[in-house]
């Protein structure tokens, strides 16, 4: 990798995991459509594919953190536009490589060489461990979070996403000082999970603090979101439910959302 990978939208979360950020510009704010990359040894493990808009971006940040390797293999979250939309241009270039689709039924989503990863199991591939999480934060069901065992990183979508300022596109949580802003948290979840006006922010709450407990991540990488440290996550998570609580407390039966 360059000398210049961080000005270029590179950052390495600890020792083998490789953040690829891209984003689109709102009116007031830029929202992340990020990839990872995990390596291991001269094997490299994709997490989700990027949005078609930043094919040609995502192919020269690969070539940055893997040189003339490649992508040995590809796992996807789930398979609508922003994680899905270079599968087939990646497989073009790198050749054969293994493809895992969280969906029930991957050929019916043009996936027909993908290999169905089962939520709540687990998954060795290039030597390196994989579990995949039922998220309580989508925005389809057939997603699935996905949790290094080597790395302790969490990669998560579409949940634990924040909206940034264009100067912040390569923040790590540390970075903001105190944090990511509530106000991000809240304006990323209120736009992208409608559902989460009819939720007690309890319940939500509850259920993301037992994963964390379960899996004591070293960070939370969300594909819409700067990457959450292990020491920001309890600060994160306040502001979450707050934003959830916010999101219900807003909206009334008959309004327009």
């Amino acid at each position: 990798m360059t000398e210049s990978a961080r000005s270029e939208g590179i950052r390495q979360l600890g020792e083998s995991t490789y953040w690829i950020n891209e984003c689109y510009a709102h009116a007031d704010a830029h929202e992340h459509v990020s990839v990872y990359i995990v390596k291991r040894d001269n094997k490299h493990v994709m997490i989700d594919s990027g949005s078609y808009y930043h094919r040609k971006s995502i192919k020269t940040k690969i070539e940055d953190v893997s040189g003339n390797e490649g992508i040995s293999s590809l796992i996807l979250s789930h398979s609508d536009y922003p994680h899905s939309g270079n599968v087939k241009s990646v497989q073009e270039k790198y050749g054969k490589l293994t493809l895992i689709a969280s969906s029930g039924a991957p050929e019916v989503q043009g996936l027909d060489d993908a290999i169905k990863c089962t939520i709540g199991e687990s998954m060795v591939i290039d030597g390196l461990k994989f579990s995949f999480v039922d998220p309580p934060l989508a925005d389809r069901s057939h997603t699935t979070w996905i949790f290094n065992h080597d790395t302790g990183i969490l990669f998560t979508a579409d949940g634990f996403g924040n909206h940034h300022d264009p100067g912040q596109c390569n923040y790590i949580s540390p970075e903001f000082g105190t944090g990511i802003p509530r106000e991000a948290i809240y304006k990323f979840h209120y736009e992208s999970l409608s559902w989460l006006k009819y939720v007690d922010a309890r319940v939500i709450g509850d259920a993301l603090q037992t994963i964390i407990d379960d899996l004591d991540p070293s960070f939370i990488a969300p594909v819409h979101g700067n990457p959450i440290a292990s020491s920001d996550i309890p600060t994160y998570m306040n502001k979450l439910i707050e934003s959830v609580d916010r999101i219900g407390s807003e909206y009334t039966v008959g309004s327009a959302f």
